[in-house]
């Protein structure tokens, strides 16, 4: 058994454990031994091993603690009760219970606190141990949700949404380089239309492709949708990917379907869209996806059908 990414027959090994709750090594081992936070099985080399409901907990001791508690204090608490004390604190924070839900409550708390270096931290050891996949399906698109709830809420700000888009792209660059695409992997453009400034949609588009094996590339929001038809004819990208968040302003929407369509006599476009939209009304020549899983679904298709062509 190796220290993989993945969680591995249920158990994650301390590694994997201190980068997910925020935790030294030593504390973790402190915690256990005087206080008994957890008890994680053995391997035969006497390893710890660590069930999710271990990491969830340890993640609720640390939030409490960080509110002014000693753990000897609440250590006998039940993980309701924590997340009750979490809940009374920092109203902010909901009382959730999966492991991947309480990694985006931490990067929340941190962005609205403005710790902005925790934040990255919480991003980047995250996408450390998770495959890409796992990381856009758990975290991203369920902290991107968040952020929709939060702004409705009135409790996200535009700078927030500004250095969460910053982290982003950021991860995105790092994570392009480590993940090379394997050779003759399809190239797919992801852009938002001009006037379109929220790119939340197209950097998990982005995420998502890489995790499907695609390469993507990734030109930002306010993109002339010309410049974008120049850009995957001279990368050779057998498709674009289009995001539309915002409502049309009027008088908006003729001209972009009119751009959108233009594009699509040129390449094949798939048009990221809330249901409601209106340009979700037309019929465009292009494939459109309401919801992240539509676009998992096509994704996983796509190279599929590529290969039937050319075969």
């Amino acid at each position: 058994m190796t220290d993989n990414v993945k969680e591995m027959n249920g158990l994650y090994p301390m590694r994997v454990v201190s980068n997910l709750t925020g935790l030294s090594a030593d504390t973790i081992r402190v915690w256990e031994r005087r206080y008994g936070a957890v008890a994680p099985d053995r391997t035969d080399g006497n390893k710890r091993r660590y069930g999710g409901g271990h990491v969830r907990r340890l993640v609720l001791l640390r939030r409490v603690t960080e509110l002014g508690h000693s753990i000897g204090q609440v250590v006998h608490l039940s993980d309701q009760e924590l997340r009750r004390l979490i809940g009374d604190s920092s109203p902010e924070i909901g009382s959730q219970v999966s492991l991947y839900a309480a990694i985006v409550e931490d990067y929340l708390k941190a962005i609205f606190e403005y710790d902005v270096r925790r934040a990255e931290s919480i991003l980047t050891r995250t996408a450390a141990i998770l495959p890409p996949m796992t990381l856009t399906l758990e975290v991203i698109v369920p902290l991107m949700r968040r952020v929709g709830e939060a702004w409705n809420a009135d409790q996200l700000r535009i700078p927030h949404e500004h250095i969460i888009s910053g982290q982003l792209r950021s991860l995105l660059g790092a994570l392009m380089q480590h993940e090379q695409p394997a050779s003759g992997a399809p190239r797919i453009i992801v852009a938002t239309p001009p006037n379109h400034l929220h790119e939340f949609g197209a950097i998990i588009g982005a995420f998502m492709a890489a995790g499907r094996g695609f390469e993507p590339i990734y030109l930002g929001t306010h993109m002339p949708l010309e410049e974008v038809a120049e850009a995957a004819e001279q990368s050779g990208a057998s498709l674009v990917l289009l995001s539309v968040a915002r409502d049309c302003e009027p008088g908006e929407a003729h001209d972009l379907i009119a751009d959108i369509s233009s594009l699509a006599n040129q390449h094949e476009v798939w048009l990221g869209v809330p249901e409601q939209h209106v340009l979700s009304r037309f019929p465009l020549p292009v494939r459109l996806l309401h919801r992240y899983e539509d676009l998992d679904v096509a994704l996983t298709t796509q190279p599929a059908r590529r290969r039937e062509k050319s075969g």
